[in-house]
């Protein structure tokens, strides 16, 4: 069958009409699906935006009034209370109708006809006028009015038109603004939305935010502020970019419309409850049925829903107003995404009919071209082929005459180029076998390796530049062997020829002309002119038809940098970079190596741990550059003591370890000890001062206390820590016995954590008597611990253990709530002032949750913060002073009083009492237990109290147990007495038995 287009070009206009036709139409389809969901997607998303940010705003603008007005209360709460007269009498501004109207330039004041004018309400009239000249200019734009009415019947009110409308018989304490927040309705004083009204003054609709006032925890009245509800939505215009089609409405929780962006208020004459603002009757039934479902659940907050009116589908989201309760939703139409989706397929059309046109052009042309033009090659490349240019071909390039033509003529020519091709490849293969050994040759002879040939026999047939330059060597020299190799042959790692040999000859199977396996070693080499240096040297061997080693390649590398960085890198990791001793894990490498030796020799080892005695306050003193300078100086003098087989290592901040290897008894470690002792008591110089470290020093002996190297250093520890314990600067042998007290430790710490759980603690209380009136004024908390099995437990067996596992910050939290708790409690059963001691341990100043935990517990008991004595040791004090400090100047801020308990029994100085923040000395027992028959406890007694008067703080003895101590003190003039004397630590019930016995003598 004939086809019907013959002509070529015909075709090709027929295929590009209908290919261009088709992607068009195409599409146009794929196109206008995705604009449709891309355009409603990007309302739906504008939606959802403007309503989270315009309810953020909302939330945001009622939360400032709220902050505003709790303000304006703290003001007038601050005024009421420091108001003690007033200069005006309200009774003095009676108008004619009867009532009392006083007018100012920021406020009025209006007082029912009936009231009872007494000095209160003046009071009131004052310190209210006071506060509202202040707040009136501030947030006059904040609220439509601002008031206060009292339970007396008085009202301070801006704008004074207010005041001035009153009737003379308005009672404003039956308004609702303030009956919603007076006691009876709002008992939690919290802050109170009135529903909406119609405000007769202003003409607007209003809602107002009301505060109740208490003062000294009695209802004095009520503070609020007038919003107009139309300026919820008059940031709405601002945010919608779309020319106000985005439209939002307000709502309660019973379905009830409050404000409409597009409505406009009623008066009062027209309705009197909700809705209160007027819709069109369609979006009325819309709206309403929406809402309702909103209200009852069937439709979620946040969500974007197709709600269908009468005007047609609107998309619609809502989300709570928290602070007072509403519902804002916001709604566009879907004809906007319609309007929007016209407008973009009108472009789109017009794109794709320009996209279509510049196609059907391009690939007109391009296929046109690409046709003819190959005609026209194929007939240029056939008239340029003869027999001086056999190696042209032609295109071929399809299957139709101008393709199957191309390959005719390219066939004829593929036998002259494969007789032609065999011919380049062997001249190509010969050129570049030439080239690579150049470049072989080329390579190896400006290698910066060491590259020699040996024969079978180890003599020298080839090397290059580099070796010999290395070598020393020249051509003349006769080099085989191991000086071809530069191989001492005594060498210390045992090297031999034959073993080289043997080794390489044992690897892969030996096959004649390849290499059968390697050998390769570090070894230190010796060049001809004697010098010496690292090598790596790789030997191969090259076999020969005997199947027997032809010649060896030797390649040598220089790795005396590499072996010297690696010995920079293994000093890096086994000693210390500051003092250059050996670090913890070399000096247990090494003590393991002792202990061998010492199983061997039947000998004993000693092993010293060694810690500085107030290093810390040296290093925060004198800063850490002199701290590194006093640990250089400290290694140095270990080392120097100390015999050339022994080791020293610093296993980390102030810590050292020492090593006595073959020690015939503990003697010689007691000997030993004695003399690191004495030579770091002799003074350092730090920047121009002395200081002496001090040392405490743990002492065990191997095999005696153990083999094992962890329990060793171990033992060592405790016994350095019972150094510690028994005055520093000392040593001490390890013994069976501190595993045991150990354990002892652990055991009261997991006893401790289970008595926290299930409250076996209690507090006693230890009265605290004014010596001047002999009256309780307060008494110290002081922990006690009902064990299941021991009974009652003393402090003293268990705070040091609570401190060191740091328990003492959970165990100080709950005395420090059951303390404040119980002084509340007196303080109102009582109706007096009363004061409660609780001791703080370094631990606790130090736990940064303190200061929170401080606030909470005062808040919550309503302590007042004056009534609770924090007490810190002397030694707490002193042995961080810069940081302890700044915590205590908090504690002061906050009004609590602090005391430096156990005075005396430290090392004060009066610069630093003279810079503490505190309230009261607290003399320690000891200075009390021989008065007053001791003349130097009576002296010591009498300088503290006149130290502490002369800096005005007050004294408090402790351990008061006879009369003739009580009369010494009170003669001293001490002020405050603690002792058996008076009472021992008692519980709760009882201290309160003897409150009242207080109070009733």
């Amino acid at each position: 069958m004939k086809p019907v287009i013959r002509s070529l070009n015909a075709k090709l206009l027929l295929t590009v009409i209908c290919f261009v036709v088709l992607s068009g139409v195409i599409g146009a389809i794929r196109v206008g699906f995705g604009e449709t969901q891309r355009i409603q997607a990007l309302y739906d998303n504008r939606l959802q935006a403007l309503s989270t940010r315009y309810n953020s705003y909302i939330e945001n603008e009622l939360g400032n009034r709220q902050q505003a007005l709790q303000s304006v209360r703290q003001l007038l709460i601050r005024d009421l209370e420091q108001s003690e007269g007033s200069d005006i009498n309200i009774a003095q501004y009676r108008d004619a109708d009867g009532g009392y109207r006083l007018y100012s330039e920021h406020s009025a004041v209006f007082v029912h006809r009936d009231t009872q004018i007494e000095n209160a309400i003046n009071q009131q009239i004052t310190a209210s006028g006071k506060t509202w000249d202040y707040i009136t200019p501030v947030l006059s734009h904040m609220f439509s009015g601002l008031y206060f009415i009292s339970s007396q019947r008085v009202s301070r009110v801006w704008p004074v038109t207010i005041a001035r409308s009153h009737k003379p018989s308005h009672d404003v304490t039956t308004e609702v603004f303030f009956t919603s927040a007076a006691p009876s309705n709002n008992p939690a004083r919290e802050a109170r939305w009135t529903p909406i009204y119609y405000d007769s003054y202003s003409k607007v609709w209003m809602t107002s935010l009301v505060l109740p006032v208490y003062v000294k925890d009695e209802f004095v009245g009520v503070v609020g502020g007038d919003i107009n509800v139309t300026y919820l939505l008059d940031k709405l215009d601002d945010l919608d970019a779309d020319d106000n089609q985005i439209q939002a409405f307000i709502f309660n929780r019973e379905g009830e419309l409050v404000v409409h962006s597009q409505s406009s208020p009623h008066s009062e004459d027209d309705v009197s409850a909700y809705p209160l603002l007027e819709t069109s009757p369609q979006s009325d039934d819309a709206l309403s049925e929406y809402m309702h479902q909103v209200v009852s659940g069937e439709l979620e907050l946040g969500n974007i829903y197709r709600q269908e009116s009468v005007g047609g589908t609107l998309n619609i989201v809502a989300n709570r107003l928290t602070r007072m309760d509403w519902i804002i939703s916001f709604y566009y139409p879907q004809t906007m995404i319609s309007n929007t989706f016209r407008e973009s397929m009108m472009a789109v059309y017009a794109n794709i009919l320009m996209l279509a046109v510049f196609l059907f052009v391009v690939l007109f042309f391009t296929i046109r071209r690409f046709v003819v033009y190959r005609i026209r090659a194929l007939a240029d490349a056939t008239e340029q082929i003869d027999r001086d240019r056999w190696y042209l071909s032609v295109p071929e390039v399809g299957q139709d005459e101008i393709g199957r033509l191309g390959k005719s003529i390219n066939n004829m020519l593929d036998q002259i180029r494969h007789l032609v091709r065999g011919l380049d490849d062997k001249i190509v293969l010969l050129d570049k076998a030439g080239s690579e050994s150049r470049k072989l040759m080329s390579a190896i002879e400006n290698s910066v390796s060491l590259v020699a040939i040996l024969n079978r026999d180890w003599q020298l047939d080839y090397a290059n530049t580099q070796y010999w330059q290395v070598t020393g060597f020249s051509l003349d020299d006769h080099c085989e062997g191991y000086k071809a190799l530069l191989l001492p042959e005594h060498n210390s790692q045992q090297i031999s020829i034959e073993a080289i040999k043997a080794e390489i000859l044992s690897g892969k199977p030996r096959l004649e002309g390849e290499d059968t396996g390697q050998w390769q070693a570090e070894y230190l080499a010796v060049t001809g002119r004697g010098e010496r240096f690292w090598i790596m040297q790789t030997i191969t061997a090259i076999m020969g038809q005997d199947l027997q080693p032809e010649f060896y390649v030797c390649v040598g590398q220089d790795i005396t940098d590499l072996k010297e960085k690696q010995q920079e890198v293994e000093k890096l990791a086994y000693y210390d970079h500051l003092t250059g001793l050996a670090n913890r894990t070399e000096f247990k490498r090494l003590l393991g190596s002792a202990l061998q030796r010492s199983q061997r020799a039947n000998s004993k080892v000693a092993l010293f741990y060694l810690d500085l005695d107030h290093f810390k306050r040296i290093n925060d003193t004198f800063g850490h550059e002199a701290g590194d300078q006093l640990l250089t100086e400290v290694a140095r003098r270990l080392t120097c003591e100390l015999r050339d087989d022994d080791v020293v290592a610093r296993l980390g901040g102030d810590e050292f370890a020492v090593l006595l290897d073959q020690v015939e008894s503990p003697q010689y470690a007691y000997v030993v000890a004695n003399k690191i002792i004495n030579t770091l008591n002799r003074p350092i110089e730090l920047q121009g001062k002395e200081v002496v470290a001090g040392v405490s020093i743990g002492i065990t002996l191997a095999p005696d206390d153990s083999n094992h190297i962890d329990t060793l250093m171990k033992n060592a520890d405790l016994a350095m820590y019972q150094a510690k314990d028994k005055g520093r600067n000392a040593f001490q042998f390890y013994t069976s016995d501190m595993n045991l007290a150990v354990e002892q430790r652990l055991t009261v710490e997991r006893e401790l954590r289970a008595g926290l759980k299930s409250g076996q603690f209690e507090l006693y209380y230890q009265p605290v008597i004014d010596l001047t009136t002999g009256k309780m004024v307060a008494a110290e908390a002081l922990v006690r611990w009902n064990h299941p099995t021991r009974g009652l437990v003393l402090p003293g067996e268990f705070i040091p253990a609570a401190e060191e596992s740091g328990l003492i910050v959970p165990l100080g939290k709950w005395v420090l709530k059951t303390a404040c708790y119980q002084a509340r409690l007196i303080q109102k059963s009582m109706q007096r002032k009363f004061s409660m001691s609780v001791n703080l341990s370094a631990r606790q100043l130090n736990d940064p949750g303190f200061l929170a935990n401080l606030d909470r517990v005062l808040e919550v008991t309503s302590l007042p913060p004056e009534s609770l004595v924090l007490e810190v040791t002397e030694s707490t004090l002193m042995e961080d002073s810069e940081n302890v400090i700044p915590r205590l100047e908090k504690l002061r801020l906050k009004g609590c009083s602090l005391a430096i308990d156990d005075f005396g029994t430290g090392y004060s100085s009066l610069s630093y009492l003279k810079r503490l923040p505190i309230n009261s000395l607290k003399v320690d027992r000891s200075f009390v237990k021989d008065l007053p028959d001791d003349e130097e406890d009576r002296a010591i007694t009498s300088l503290i109290v006149a130290m502490a008067n002369s800096l005005r703080y007050k004294v408090v003895v402790e351990g008061v147990e006879t009369d003739q101590q009580h009369r010494f003190l009170t003669e001293c003039g001490c002020h405050f007495g603690q002792g058996f004397l008076y009472s021992r630590p008692v519980p709760a019930d009882h201290l309160m038995a003897l409150l009242f016995d207080d109070a009733s003598a």
